[in-house]
This record gives C-alpha cells, sequence and structure tokens, in this order.
C-alpha cells in the first residue's frame, strides 16, 4: 500500500483525507472549521477527526494552503528591504521600503554598468532598521545574476534575515512582476516559517514521521525546504489541489471544474487531464506574478457569501459571513447565506435551521414578501450567478463541468435541467482539495533561451542567470538544452524523486520573408517528472563554453 495524509486548509473548512495511492481509495475524510488564528490548531483538529490510529502507515503527507495567497490580499506579509539595481520599477510595489543602486547589464548578459558596491552597503544600511526579510532584483538578473548575487552576499554579511534574489524565482523578462515576485516572496518567508513548525509540532503529537510535502500553485509537489526559501510558489495552491482531486475522483479527462468553497468559486479548465497553466503567471490581489499557477477564473460565490437586502430587493454579494444557521447570536439582522438556503430547503441538516428559517422570515417581512415566495427568489439568484458569472466564459466549451467542494451537490445537481450542460459531482467531492494533495507529484521546469550575439558574431545561451557564449549556434542550442535537462534534473531529485525522466522541446523561432530566413531564437523547455516520460535527449555531451554571471 501507498498510504498519503492530504491536507487542505481552506477559508472556511480545513479538509484532511488518509488515501491509498496504491488503490485509489479514500479510506477516511474529515472537515473541521479554519481557525485562521492558528492555522496548525485547524491541521490538528482535522488530525483527531479522521481517527486514524496507524500513524506509522503513512508514507507522505501533503498540504495545500490558502496561507500565502490571503496574506498577499490581506497586506500582511512581513517588512521587506529592496535593493533594485539599475532602477526601481515605475509600477507600484508591495513595500514603501526600497532602495535603488546603479549598475547595469545588457539583455545579452555583458555587464555595461560596474555594480555600485559603496552605494549598495549604504542602502542596505538604510533599509536594515526597517526589514525583516530582503529582495534583491536587477533589471537584467535573468541574463546575468552576478550583480544580484553580489548584493545578496553584502546584505548576508550584516543580517541573519532571509534574503531572496528575483533570478532564483523567475527566468523571464519583465522587471517589474519579477521584483514584485521577489519582494512577495520575501515577505512570505518568515510567515511560511512559523505555519511549517506549527504542522511539524501537530504532527509529532500524532506520532507521524513521514516526509512532508506542499502543493505549489502548478499542482506539482514541493518539500517543506524548497517551500521555506520560495514560498511565494504556494499561491494558489488550494485551488490547483482541487482541480487535481476533482479528475483524480471523477475520472474524467477533460472538464470545466468548479470548485465551490465557503468564499468563492474558482473554476479552470483540465484538458487531457492536465491543469491548463496561466501563460503570464498567477496573479493575486492587485499584484501580478511570474508563479507558474494553474489558469482559474475566480468568483465571490460561496457558502458563505452574504445575501443582504438593497432597496427592499435581495442582493448576492461577494461579502463572507457566517451563516445565520451558524452564528451564535439569534437577533443578528436578516443577512443569509447559500448555506441557510440549503438548511431551509432541506438539502443540508448539519446546523440549526430555526436560525435559519428567523433570518428568512425577517428578511422576507422587510422587502415585503412571503417566506416561501422568498427563498425560491434566493434559490435563483444563487443559480444566475453559476450561470451568468461562473459558467458563461465556458460557454463555447463542451466540457462537462465538474462540480467540487462541500455546497456542490445541491447547486449542481439539476445543472442539465436548467442549461442542458452536463454535469458530474463526484463521490468525495468535498474533499477534492484534500484529495488532490494526496496525489499530487513532483514536476519541474526550466527554460533555457539561444540568441543571436551580433556583437561577438556568435550565439549566447541563457538560463536563470547565467550566460554562456558560443561561436556556434547548433553548439549553444545543445549545451542549453543540457543545461535545462541537468537543472530540472537535481531539482526533481531534490524534492524526492530518485529517477526522474526529463523530456526537453526545442523550439525555433524565425522569420522568414519571400526571399530570405533570419533566425531569432531558440527556446528550450525542459520538464522532469516522476512518471515516465520519453525524453527528446538523452546523450550528455562536453562544451567549451565562457560563462559570465555565477
Amino acid at each position: 500500500m501507498s498510504i498519503v495524509l492530504g491536507i487542505d486548509t481552506g477559508g472556511t473548512f480545513t479538509d484532511g483525507v488518509i488515501y491509498d495511492n496504491s488503490r485509489n481509495t479514500v479510506l477516511t475524510k474529515a472537515k473541521t472549521p479554519t481557525v485562521h488564528a492558528d492555522l496548525s490548531e485547524s491541521v490538528s483538529a482535522v488530525l483527531d477527526a479522521l481517527d486514524f490510529d496507524e500513524p506509522e502507515v503513512i508514507d507522505k503527507i501533503v498540504l495545500s494552503t490558502t496561507l500565502a495567497t490571503n496574506a498577499i490580499v490581506e497586506g500582511k506579509g512581513r517588512p521587506v528591504g529592496l535593493i533594485a539595481i539599475g532602477a526601481e520599477p515605475k509600477d507600484p510595489l508591495p513595500t514603501p521600503w526600497v532602495k535603488s543602486v546603479a549598475g547595469k547589464i545588457g539583455i545579452k548578459g555583458k555587464e555595461l554598468m560596474p555594480l555600485d558596491e559603496d552605494a549598495a552597503e549604504k542602502a542596505i544600511d538604510a533599509l536594515l532598521p526597517h526589514a525583516e526579510a530582503f529582495a534583491v532584483s536587477g533589471m537584467m538578473s535573468t541574463r546575468n545574476n552576478s550583480h544580484e548575487l553580489a548584493v545578496k552576499a553584502m546584505i548576508e554579511n550584516k543580517t541573519t534575515a532571509p534574503v531572496i534574489c528575483a533570478h532564483a524565482l523567475s527566468g523571464q523578462l519583465g522587471f517589474h512582476d519579477r521584483t514584485v515576485t521577489a519582494v512577495l516572496n520575501a515577505g512570505l518567508i518568515p510567515i511560511i516559517h512559523d505555519f511549517i513548525e506549527a504542522v511539524i509540532r501537530a504532527l509529532d503529537a500524532k506520532k507521524i514521521t513521514a516526509p512532508v510535502f506542499i502543493v505549489k500553485g502548478d499542482g506539482h509537489l514541493a518539500t517543506l525546504d524548497f517551500i521555506k526559501e520560495k514560498p511565494v510558489e504556494t499561491i494558489l495552491s488550494g485551488p490547483a489541489a482541487s482541480m487535481i482531486g476533482a479528475v483524480t475522483l471523477s475520472g474524467a479527462d477533460n472538464a470545466i471544474v468548479a470548485d465551490m468553497g465557503g468564499t468563492t468559486t474558482d473554476t479552470g479548465i483540465v484538458t487531457n487531464r492536465s491543469l491548463t497553466l496561466s501563460p503570464v503567471g498567477a496573479k493575486v490581489g492587485r499584484w501580478q506574478t511570474h508563479v507558474d499557477s494553474a489558469k482559474l477564473t475566480t468568483t465571490g460565490l460561496g457558502g458563505d457569501s452574504a445575501i443582504v437586502l438593497d432597496n427592499g430587493k435581495p442582493v448576492l454579494t461577494p461579502a463572507r459571513v457566517t451563516p445565520a444557521c451558524r452564528r451564535a447570536d439569534a437577533e443578528a439582522a436578516p443577512v443569509l447565506t447559500p448555506t441557510d438556503i440549503l438548511h431551509l430547503s432541506g438539502e443540508l441538516s448539519r446546523w440549526d435551521t430555526k436560525k435559519a428559517k428567523k433570518a428568512l422570515d425577517a428578511q422576507a417581512e422587510a422587502c415585503g414578501s412571503d417566506p416561501k415566495t422568498l427563498l425560491s427568489d434566493l434559490k435563483n439568484l444563487v443559480y444566475r450567478r453559476i450561470d451568468e458569472d461562473v459558467l458563461k466564459a465556458y460557454a463555447d466549451l463542451a466540457y462537462p463541468v465538474l462540480a467540487i467542494g462541500a455546497p456542490a451537490g445541491s447547486w449542481y445537481h439539476n445543472l442539465r435541467d436548467r442549461t442542458g450542460r452536463d454535469a458530474i459531482i463526484p463521490e468525495h467531492h468535498e474533499v477534492a482539495a484534500a484529495v488532490g494533495a494526496a496525489v499530487a507529484a513532483v514536476e519541474e521546469r526550466a527554460t533555457a533561451l539561444v540568441r543571436p550575439d551580433e556583437e561577438n558574431d556568435g550565439f549566447v545561451a541563457h538560463i536563470m542567470g547565467e550566460t554562456a557564449s558560443f561561436s556556434d549556434k547548433d553548439t549553444a542550442v545543445a549545451f542549453a538544452a543540457d543545461a535545462a535537462k541537468a537543472r530540472v534534473t537535481a531539482l526533481a531529485e531534490a524534492q524526492g524523486v530518485g529517477k526522474p525522466t526529463v523530456s526537453v522541446d526545442i523550439q525555433t523561432i524565425e522569420n522568414r520573408t519571400s526571399w530570405k530566413t533570419e533566425y531569432i531564437k531558440t527556446v528550450i523547455h525542459a520538464v522532469a517528472r516522476a512518471a515516465s516520460v520519453q525524453s527528446v535527449r538523452e546523450e550528455s555531451k562536453s562544451y567549451d563554453y565562457h560563462l559570465t554571471g555565477n
């Protein structure tokens, strides 16, 4: 057997499953309310609720969490000092503590202006009193990371605070978004450290000693050591795990996944049992990042969405409130939620239906309606939000809707009657994210680039802040492919994959006219997986090359 403990900490509930990967079976499952003030308490509670008395047979623990996403949205990251090399990004940044220093790297990776080390030392000293973590970002650090690494060494000589370089998080151009990613990551490091330590304490108390992983926003796994350094990778971890769980539980190859939780509904597309990734990276709140993530649309519709009166008419809002059926104050204002509606219609009986009925009566009186008519109107409000706001964007896609999340069975069961679209509501849909965490696997990716070097009549290869120069294009491409392959192999092995299989895709981009063909660049994508995938290149060669940027 291969027994995995999957835990998903969402905005309303923390879900847990004990999953047998060898038989694709949920052995036991549990849901407990999320304690936002202390997520470790949520983990402890779900472990108690699972009531699994054989901790020694658990082979792996996998977490998915909204901690990073919520911290960014709520602006609760720790104070970050940013050293920007070359210039300060013009658009807003998620920290007020910014210093820029001189130094310039060209797009081909050549140093055009030395780093002003004296200015960097002074900038660090000015930021030290304000920062709990540091980010370093240079304009062309993806081509040559030497300036970033030099500043990082200076900071580490002065403080033990964590330091992250932007090139270590993204190989993409785009100075502002790469800098944002680095700042957000730095601010999350102390938060994730505290969370990881709390989770380990909860597991130790249950004598669960198996290795622990976390689901990244792209749906793949990372070790705790990896996430400690790159917590920003857990942006949208929960929704990605939900989509993986949906596919696992349903067996569907192609689907529109709609994950209805307590606060929001997240929708995304699965094609050939694979997540569709965002082409530009995750966007959280106002911040666009370079973090790989599932391509998702989020709608403010969940079981706890507030239904209030506006000028005597009920309005479904994105605000999250405690449902009337769960509120301690029986005399609270007549605010209802989709969870209350399910209690009132007899589809759910988990909490106090009498409290929901009292709120319904009060709202009916306030808007001059009878309770029965109002209840029907409220259900239609939710249905319209699902049809118009959640699913309308996929009107031209003939995939079925794969509905998961605790409220899914009630709100999507009649989708075909309403819209003509098929709906799949799998068994264990209410804990799909925890199942997704349990079955997620390791996958590492890297991108390398080869371009002409007109100045030296040759070619340059770029990968994650390093640049190599060649006189021959084919040699440059072969080097870049092998370098990308070596990088993803090492990353996968560091995540616990003994012998990852690696695929390498090489794309040559040319500008062709009627009278000539102009070479533009070659893009190399390497992927290492735990699954069996045929590699494009298996041989290893050595080359004579010159590296700039260590």
